[in-house]
């Protein structure tokens, strides 16, 4: 009994030594898990708070200007200072602007002399355009008397030669019969040596008579007058001798044995047709040349038309004269402006009530074209301007009720104006109430917006984003059987986020149920399927 007793006290002795060596064991271990703090998800509502800085500014610019060009002697004013109407601005060098009124008046002259000369030269071009179109008509007209000239003498030469081809045509030529001639041939030949001496001189002079109507023909178609005169003469003279000679024939021949001579008759027939067709080509010439002269009448009436239309050509638009009387107009009311300044002995004053806030001369320097002085326009409300970055945009739109805090207190106004700038920011404007607010004081632009209620919600602490993409996850204290018992253990899960704010995150619901628990915080860093602590737990 006593053995077993002593077996039974030693077995209870090892497991109470293996019971403390677990808990030392498991304490040990649990001692150098990650301690992680976990929170269930709730349902409520995501609130957004745009807040941003800004600086009140003008709401209007009114810009002073004076002439350019001249040098300034003092200035007055400051950017920031108060003005009201009358008050000085800056004073202008007088001896300098008497200078600049000189000038003006030299430039003003110079140009009064180049309008009366191009006013001089216009007249002067203007006579000659005008007498050109003038000897261009009269060119015409002497063209024209020419054409109908020449066309006459063309019809003339036509009909003369019409005229003369007809006449000879009518006048025929006579010849003997055949049967004449043989019964003429048999009594010459009964009868030839009387006949001889006389025949032989008939002969010749027919020859020479042939010979004067054959030149006639060469130089009719020369048709120099003179030569023509000439030829007619001796062609005549040729003719009387043949005329005598023939008479002295004939009375040879009133003897039966007489031979009779046909050649005078053939060659009058051959000078016939030579004439004939010598006259008809006179006839086609004529044609010719009234054709002629119908073309040249036509080209040289082209010709003088196209002249006179040239002529007729306006001038080429110029503009000048009437910028010069323009720019003369414009310095002459320069200098007006200048003497005004003078009569002013040189100073410049406020015609409003404002705020300089920009000043663009330098005392000693010429003044610029272009504003001289800048003053807010007080009798347009001041306006608050400040920037909404990309992501707070949306939930700011034009037309929002916002609160407005500046040094004079808080107010609700509403955005007037927004409009993305070129930096990718949004320039956000309120305009202030009529006389409140001071050029350059800041301010506080803030907006609320509530969002609908989510049944998933869970502290931004817990959401974990994958990279740099829009992938989000959690991580959730998982319960699972391990070598030491029950454990507690690292779960991820990708979840899709509906909206979140610096505080909570809304998820999709159903995306973490009610009863599981998400890591909001851990002592070291942890990852998935990783064994934890849970304080609490």
């Amino acid at each position: 009994m006593k053995r077993k007793e002593k077996i039974a006290a030693g077995l209870c002795a090892f497991f109470i030594c293996m019971w403390v060596c677990t808990l030392i064991s498991k304490s040990v271990y649990v001692s150098k898990l990650p301690r992680v703090t976990v929170e269930k998800t709730e349902k409520r509502r995501i609130e957004h708070i745009v807040e941003t800085d800004g600086i009140i500014k003008q709401g209007s610019d009114v810009a002073i200007h004076t002439l350019p060009g001249m040098r300034v002697q003092k200035i007055c004013v400051r950017v920031g200072e108060e003005v009201e109407e009358g008050s000085e601005l800056f004073w202008l060098d007088k001896d300098d602007l008497e200078e600049v009124i000189e000038a003006k008046k030299l430039e003003a002259v110079k140009l009064e002399y180049q309008i009366t000369d191009l006013k001089e030269n216009r007249a002067l071009d203007e006579i000659e355009r005008q007498k050109g179109i003038r000897r261009a008509g009269e060119d015409l007209e002497v063209t024209k008397d020419k054409a109908g000239t020449a066309l006459e003498r063309a019809d003339k030469a036509l009909q003369q030669a019409g005229e003369e081809l007809d006449d000879l045509k009518k006048s025929g030529v006579d010849i003997t019969s055949e049967e004449d001639r043989q019964k003429a041939y048999h009594e010459y030949n009964q009868w030839v040596k009387e006949g001889e001496k006389l025949g032989a001189t008939v002969s010749g002079n027919q020859v020479g008579v042939a010979e004067k109507e054959k030149y006639l023909e060469e130089v009719r178609r020369q048709g120099n007058a003179e030569e023509i005169r000439k030829a007619e003469e001796a062609l005549k003279e040729a003719k009387d001798k043949l005329a005598l000679a023939e008479k002295d024939y004939e009375k040879y021949q009133s003897n039966p044995k007489t031979q009779p001579d046909f050649e005078g008759e053939d060659s009058a027939k051959k000078a016939w047709e030579s004439e004939k067709k010598a006259l008809e080509e006179s006839v086609q010439n004529a044609e010719y040349g009234r054709e002629d002269a119908l073309t040249g009448n036509v080209d040289n009436l082209r010709e003088a038309d196209r002249k006179l239309e040239d002529a007729n050509t306006p001038n080429r638009a110029d503009s000048t004269l009437e910028i010069y009387q323009m720019e003369l107009e414009r310095l002459k009311k320069e200098i007006e402006k200048y003497r005004e300044i003078y009569r002013e002995g040189g100073k410049v004053v406020s015609d409003m009530t404002g705020t300089v806030t920009k000043v663009n001369l330098t005392v000693g320097e010429r003044t610029v074209d272009g504003a001289a002085i800048v003053c807010a326009d007080k009798d347009v409300p001041y306006q608050f301007e400040t920037l909404v970055t990309k992501e707070q945009k949306k939930y700011v739109n034009q037309g929002d009720t916002v609160t407005l805090g500046t040094p004079e207190g808080k107010k609700e106004l509403e955005i007037n104006y927004l409009e993305e700038d070129v930096s990718g920011a949004y320039r956000a404007v309120v305009y202030l109430p009529q006389g409140e607010g001071a050029l350059g004081m800041s301010g506080t632009f803030t907006k609320y917006e509530t969002s609908e209620s989510f049944d998933c919600c869970i502290p931004i602490e817990a959401l974990h984003r994958e990279g740099v993409g829009e992938r989000y996850y959690v991580y959730l204290a998982g319960e699972r059987d391990g070598i030491l018992g029950t454990e507690r253990y690292v779960e991820m899960r990708y979840v899709k986020v509906l909206d979140q704010n610096d505080t909570y995150a809304a998820l999709e619901t159903g995306a973490v149920s009610g009863d599981e628990q998400v890591i909001t915080g851990s002592d070291k860093e942890i990852e998935s399927n990783m064994v934890i602590r849970v304080d609490g737990g």
